[in-house]
């Protein structure tokens, strides 16, 4: 046994810190730093983790925050709210609104792919810029065949 390491004749239950070495009971804050003996090393690290089970449920019953905040919406151009008004006064099926989304989509991924080709020709063009062009080109093509995939009816 270490010197320094002197057994003790219980272990200290007053905190329900306990150790132990070939079948005695240690003091458990022996080899420890005093820092570390402070009460302000005892406190949480995280103000994120609770203290009690009483904590934990008051953690809870408060509402979730959502994983992405939303993003704020866009002032309409003129053009925008005119067509949104003719759809409205058209009173179109499912199907034409899949197939106006499923246009409306192909000249957005068009306009990425076009974009892309040019980026990657364009020798003074950033590596990131293109990769940002080309993955957003990759979510409209992945969009489009989900919306391809509905069923109308």
């Amino acid at each position: 046994m270490h010197p320094d390491q002197a057994p003790m004749s219980q272990p200290d239950s007053s905190n329900g810190r306990y150790r132990f070495q070939g079948q005695q009971p240690m003091d458990p804050n022996a080899d420890v730093h005093p820092e570390m003996l402070s009460s302000a090393a005892m406190e949480p690290l995280n103000a994120d983790i609770p203290n009690s089970p009483e904590d934990l449920i008051a953690m809870q019953d408060t509402p979730p925050r959502p994983n992405r905040p939303e993003k704020p919406e866009r002032k309409r151009s003129e053009k925008v709210t005119q067509v949104l008004d003719l759809i409205k006064s058209l009173s179109t099926s499912p199907a034409d609104d899949q197939a106006i989304a499923l246009s409306l989509l192909n000249k957005l991924e068009d306009f990425h792919d076009q974009v892309v080709s040019e980026l990657a020709e364009d020798e003074d063009a950033k590596h990131t810029q293109l990769v940002s062009w080309a993955v957003d080109a990759d979510r409209l093509y992945q969009a489009r065949l989900l919306l391809q995939n509905v069923e109308m009816g």
